[in-house]
């Protein structure tokens, strides 16, 4: 990994940016591009066509190149009552509809519906309206196996094709 600049945490306002080893006062931190103006960098970049220089650029790309995996990270799902949830924390708290709709900018009509079941908000709408009514309506998805098929495999490892392809030819 590169030694002159890292992605973490900014160690004055915590902000989770590109960080660089920038010296305070008598203290060594490591400080994003917002805070880097009260310290001074003790780590210079490379100067361009150098092997330093060339190096680093390696290093950003295979950083830019590695694959996330998208199993580890948390997920949240709409909660399956989340019209009466929402019913509910609005009746509770006294709001009118066309009042909620001006606060989470939505319209009477969707308001409606959600409230029935009938339609599912989008992750913004259903954030907004936690915030306003004071309710949960996404929750932490556990998803310890992944079933495809009859075929249940850990979903650390991931379902491949491979897997599917034996279980057909078990089946036989």
């Amino acid at each position: 990994m590169n030694p002159q600049r890292t992605t973490s945490q900014c160690e004055m306002c915590g902000a989770v940016t590109a960080t660089r080893r920038h010296l305070l006062g008598a203290t060594e931190m490591l400080l994003g591009a917002c805070c880097s103006k009260y310290g001074q960098p003790l780590d210079a970049p490379a100067k361009q066509g150098t092997a330093a220089s060339r190096q680093q650029g390696l290093e950003r790309r295979a950083q830019r190149m590695t694959s996330k995996d998208i199993y580890q990270e948390e997920r949240l799902d709409l909660v399956a009552d989340f019209g009466a949830r929402v019913k509910h924390g609005r009746e509770r708290k006294n709001i009118a509809y066309d009042m909620l709709g001006t606060k989470v900018q939505a319209t009477v009509p969707q308001l409606h519906k959600i409230e029935r079941g009938e339609l599912r908000p989008s992750d913004k709408l259903a954030k907004a309206l936690e915030r306003e009514l004071g309710i949960t309506l996404m929750e932490k998805v556990e998803a310890d196996a992944a079933a495809v098929g009859g075929v249940t495999k850990p979903s650390k490892a991931g379902l491949t094709i491979g897997d599917l392809l034996k279980d057909a030819m078990k089946k036989k």
